[in-house]
């Protein structure tokens, strides 16, 4: 639960930094990362939680991990080769 907390003043930080100064590479990616980030944690939070309550299973959660891992790869794609096309290799 403190580290969702955690994610979110970090969202909100980056979030001031957009506004106030502008859309670069670096925040752009830093932000969806951390969107990510946040939205993992969401679900497997959730699914502790229904762990503790009994009304699931711990692959239950190792699934939900599992599952999330091809999204982190395909965003590392999208920066790693769609970001130099998309802001002009600067």
């Amino acid at each position: 639960m403190l580290t969702i907390i955690v994610n979110g003043i970090a969202l909100s930080a980056i979030s001031f930094r957009l506004v106030e100064y502008g859309l670069t590479p670096n925040r752009l990616a830093v932000l969806a990362g951390n969107l990510l980030i946040m939205t993992h944690l969401l679900i497997v939070t959730r699914r502790l939680f229904l762990v503790v309550n009994r009304k699931q299973s711990v692959e239950d959660v190792e699934r939900a991990i599992a599952v999330f891992l091809p999204v982190y790869a395909l965003w590392t794609l999208v920066v790693v080769f769609g970001f130099p096309l998309f802001f002009g290799f600067r």
